[in-house]
């Protein structure tokens, strides 16, 4: 078992909603509800799975859109992140979590 942290962001148009919905649905899917999520486009939760099948299942299984969108999944239980989207300043993220 993993603890994650998943944040993300949707750029504005006109299917932003419904990716953004399709997006929730998965992970209240795949935590059964189980998530710490009060903050704006952040969600902290556990699961046994690695980073990039986390990111996968939520790149598959929505209406996300990796020319539109971005998010990092945070392993930190075991250090491994994966991303889907392009990352303005990726080197950054690398920096400042330290794997």
């Amino acid at each position: 078992m993993a603890s994650f942290i998943v944040t993300f962001e949707f750029k504005s148009d006109d299917t932003r909603k419904a990716r953004y919905d399709s997006f929730v649905k998965k992970i209240n899917e795949l935590t059964e509800y189980k998530h710490w999520d009060e903050t704006t486009s952040f969600y902290c939760f556990e699961l046994d799975v690695t980073a990039e099948e986390l990111c996968s299942s939520l790149y598959v299984g929505s209406d996300f859109n990796a020319t539109k969108d971005i998010m990092a999944v945070i392993d930190v239980t075991n250090k491994k992140k994966a991303v889907k989207g392009a990352l303005k300043y990726p080197s950054l993220l690398d920096a400042y979590l330290g794997f």
